[in-house]
This record gives C-alpha cells, sequence and structure tokens, in this order.
C-alpha cells in the first residue's frame, strides 16, 4: 500500500463514473457537496453476497477444500444481511426480505456446486493473491485514484494475473451493459493501475466480472444458470482510451494542487431519453431541469 500524502486529493471510480455520464451531478455530488446516499435491500444484499462468496474463497485458498465446503455460506449471508439492515435501518416488508434470502439461498447454491468450484476457482490453477485488494495510485494533478479489487488470482502454470470483480444483478448483464463504457472500464483501469503499481506487464493481466444473477427468465427453453461472466475488451488501446479519459476528468475537475475547479463549466447531459436523469435525485428534487448543455 502506499504512503498518501494528506495534501493528496483522494478519488474514486465512481466519481469518474459520475462525471463522464453527467459532469453537473458530479459538481453538485463533490463541490456543492449536495450528495445524498440511501441504502436499500438490493445494495445490501450484494455486500452480504460479496462477504459471504469471499470468506469461502478465502478459507478454500487458505486452509482446504474440506474447510471451504464446512462453511455454512447460508447461515453466514443471513446474518450478515440481517445485521446490515438493522445497522443501516433499511425499510422493507417482510415478503421483499423473503424474496431476497430465497434469491440468495439459489445464487450460493449454484456458487458451492463443486463443478462451479473446479470451474471457476480450482485450487490446483489458482493461487488467491488478494481479497479486497487496496489500490492507491498516484494519477497527476496531486490526484490520487483509489479503490479494492475484490478478488485477484494467479495462474500457477502461467504467472498471469486475473483481476475478477463479483457483481450482483436482477436478471444478469445484458448487450447494453457489456456495452457500457462506464460500467466496463472500471476493470480496465484498475488493470493498468496494477500493472503501474506491481510492476507486471499489461499483457501479464487479464480481467473479468463474475455476475450473479438474482432472477432467471421464465418460460424458456434455454439453459439458463445463476453465475455469468464477462471479459471485457482490455488491450493496450482499449487501456489507452481509458487512462486518457481519466485524464480528461482530472484535468478537468482538478488544479494542480489538487483543488476541485470550482469556477469550470460542469454541463448537464441528460443523454438519449434523459436516460442518465433517470435515478438522478437533483432532478427529482427540482434541483436540475434535466436540459442538455452544450460542452465548450
Amino acid at each position: 500500500m502506499s504512503d498518501i500524502s494528506p495534501k493528496k486529493k483522494k478519488v474514486s471510480y465512481s466519481q469518474f463514473s459520475t462525471w463522464f455520464t453527467c459532469s453537473h451531478k458530479w459538481y453538485r455530488d463533490y463541490i456543492l457537496k449536495e450528495k445524498t446516499f440511501e441504502d436499500n435491500l438490493t445494495m445490501t444484499f450484494g455486500t452480504a453476497i460479496h462477504e459471504t462468496i469471499q470468506l469461502y474463497l478465502k478459507t478454500l485458498f487458505g486452509l482446504s477444500d474440506q474447510r471451504a465446503e464446512s462453511i455454512d455460506m447460508m447461515k453466514y449471508f443471513l446474518w450478515s444481511f440481517k445485521k446490515q439492515i438493522a445497522h443501516k435501518k433499511i425499510p422493507h416488508t417482510p415478503e421483499e426480505f423473503n424474496q431476497f434470502v430465497e434469491d440468495g439461498r439459489n445464487i450460493l447454491a449454484e456458487f458451492k456446486d463443486p463443478a462451479n468450484r473446479l470451474r471457476y476457482f480450482a485450487r490446483d490453477r489458482w493461487e488467491l493473491l488478494g481479497i479486497e485488494d487496496e489500490l492507491n495510485v498516484d494519477i497527476r494533478n496531486n490526484v490520487v485514484l483509489t479503490g479494492f479489487i475484490d478478488l485477484v488470482l494467479k495462474e500457477k502454470s502461467t504467472g498471469n494475473i486475473k483481476i475478477i470483480d463479483i457483481k450482483t444483478s436482477n436478471r444478469g448483464w445484458t448487450s447494453y451493459d457489456k456495452e457500457s463504457f462506464t460500467k466496463t472500464s472500471q476493470l480496465v483501469l484498475y488493470k493498468a493501475l496494477y500493472s503501474k503499481s506491481h510492476n507486471i506487464p499489461l499483457t501479464k493481466i487479464d480481467v473479468e466480472f463474475f455476475i450473479l444473477r438474482r432472477s432467471l427468465y421464465e418460460n424458456t427453453n434455454y439453459a439458463q444458470t445463476r453465475i455469468q461472466t464477462f471479459v471485457p475488451q482490455s488491450y493496450q488501446k482499449d487501456v489507452l482510451q481509458v487512462i486518457q479519459e481519466f485524464g480528461k476528468f482530472v484535468d478537468t475537475c482538478f488544479t494542480e494542487d489538487g483543488s476541485h475547479k470550482v469556477l469550470a463549466k460542469y454541463p448537464k447531459n441528460p443523454g438519449k431519453n434523459k436516460k442518465n436523469c433517470k435515478y438522478c435525485n437533483y432532478l427529482k428534487s427540482g434541483k436540475c431541469d434535466g436540459v442538455a448543455e452544450l460542452k465548450d
């Protein structure tokens, strides 16, 4: 972990994603400090699933198959889920809670299936290098990008690194999700930063989204699984594109000493059919009219 001076400005990938989607929302969130955050059952469910799977994998790679198999994953998931709901005081109905519990049960049962464990996390193939591995990498303008990588594996035969991000999703990722720059570029950027901080060539690092579906489609003849993997393109040109876009974000929003550029222009970008405004609290509260503004 690098030593970060207190003067440096820490930024996360989510900040960049917000700015790339709508710079006006970023301006309100981080300069005007109007950002509000409300946890919900979906987010809490995702956290509980993350913690449960990470416990299993830590035990699997750190101890043995037998010790991992002895974990009551459903019991641990329920404990984590209930604890977070109580701590965060998340409103819910019994029906909503029961549905999420059933979703968790189905996901964990398929995840723990021996065939899936051997397919995705075979101990004779992979070595576990990190869980929630922290990144702190200097960019420029006194800005440091910070983040956590869900899983880092090393292939024993080749020495290649695999960076994995675990996602929970209602029905999995569609072609729209897979083509979304803000969704896929997170791991591409993390690949570049991991390469820089660990002095590993880009060609020796692979990235993968490990997506867990809460629900399956009904009335379909196709075989379905609750585990979906997606490998975004992360060739050198893709890495360079993400680095360039992140550089634009830093140059646009931060001065050389890491301070916010308060007087810069941060235009609204509602997107096609106002898709960027769909879940925006500023539009709902009347603080933003959702009318596009042209960039200079």
